[in-house]
């Protein structure tokens, strides 16, 4: 009984030390999106996107430079997440027409039939009208809070596709920091025709 509890600790130290070390390994400056050209320090990633009629795209995150970005990290079962999403969703109608586009992506996971259904229900009481994907690790990796976890996250890049704000959570003066934030970026990106 002994040695088996010594290997129980010894195996959680050892998990400890893994996941210390993963978390300096994190970048510390905030990652722009990637470059189409290849160039900068983030490398491009392809995310599966849903439309909210359900067809897939594949999107390349060096596609979206040139627009103001928001990224929406959520879980489907975050009564959070869900609080902040319409508001999110004001935001997307609200601006898109001037260059301003939303990825949403659930941390639910794709493979769990539960976690589907969930991220459905969650789509239809929220009424996201933008693409919805999921969360992939390079994308926490390069992205995500490093030291928290917590959903939502809200990310904004301005349209040269430096990330300009992220936070972690959803109040009313976090409200007000990403509205002025997309505000700001906008003004300061080149006039774009209107996008359907």
């Amino acid at each position: 009984m002994n040695n088996q509890l010594k290997t129980i600790f010894q195996t959680a130290l050892l998990m400890f030390i893994l996941a210390m070390i993963g978390m300096v390994s994190v970048p510390a400056k905030a990652q722009d999106l990637p470059k189409a050209d290849g160039s900068g320090d983030t490398p491009d990633m392809l995310v599966e996107l849903y439309s909210p009629t359900g067809a897939a795209k594949n999107v390349k995150l060096s596609s979206l430079r040139g627009k103001v970005v928001l990224m929406d990290i959520f879980w489907s079962r975050c009564p959070h997440c869900e609080e902040h999403a319409p508001q999110i969703v004001q935001l997307y109608n609200q601006y898109r027409q001037r260059g301003f586009t939303i990825i949403g992506l659930a941390t639910d996971r794709k493979d769990s039939k539960d976690d589907l259904n969930s991220l459905k229900g969650f789509l239809e009481r929220t009424k996201i009208n933008y693409p919805v994907g999921f969360l992939t690790g390079e994308i926490r990796f390069n992205y995500a809070d490093p030291k928290d976890a917590g959903v939502p996250q809200i990310i904004v890049f301005g349209a040269d596709g430096k990330m300009v704000l992220r936070e972690v959570g959803w109040t009313p003066a976090q409200a007000d920091k990403v509205k002025k934030a997309i505000e700001a970026q906008l003004a300061k990106a080149p006039a774009r025709k209107p996008s359907k």
